[in-house]
């Protein structure tokens, strides 16, 4: 019998992190870590503009679009079905699939924005 977890792609890998630039990084890190690269580039960037601007504008965007990432993602089953969904929209024959595929990504990110706002 072997001690390891057994993931379930129906629950979470980790609790919601809190709309914090540290936190958002580690689960963005737990996630994929070219996304991590990402993170840490677009972090750089709001950065600059919210010092340019004077404004914390960039940075709440920046940190409400990446725990929309966190949300999507730390569910196995959801961000299998969300990467399964853009090589359907990509690759998709017709308008009404392309439409289709896409209808479920909405509904998909949703859950996701959804769960971050209720945070």
């Amino acid at each position: 019998m072997s001690a390891q977890p057994v993931e379930r792609p129906d629950l979470p890998l980790f609790p919601m992190p809190p709309l914090a630039e540290a936190a958002l990084r580690a689960a963005v890190k737990r996630i994929d870590l070219a996304e991590a690269v990402r993170f840490e580039q677009e972090f750089r960037d709001a950065w600059q503009e919210a010092v340019q601007t004077d404004s914390t504008i960039p940075m709440r965007t920046f940190l409400f679009r990446w725990a929309v990432f966190v949300s999507l993602h730390r569910y196995p089953a959801r961000s299998a079905r969300f990467r399964e969904l853009e090589r359907a929209v990509g690759s998709a024959e017709s308008q009404d699939e392309a439409r289709a595929a896409a209808s479920e990504v909405h509904y998909l990110l949703k859950a996701a924005t959804d769960e971050v706002r209720a945070g």
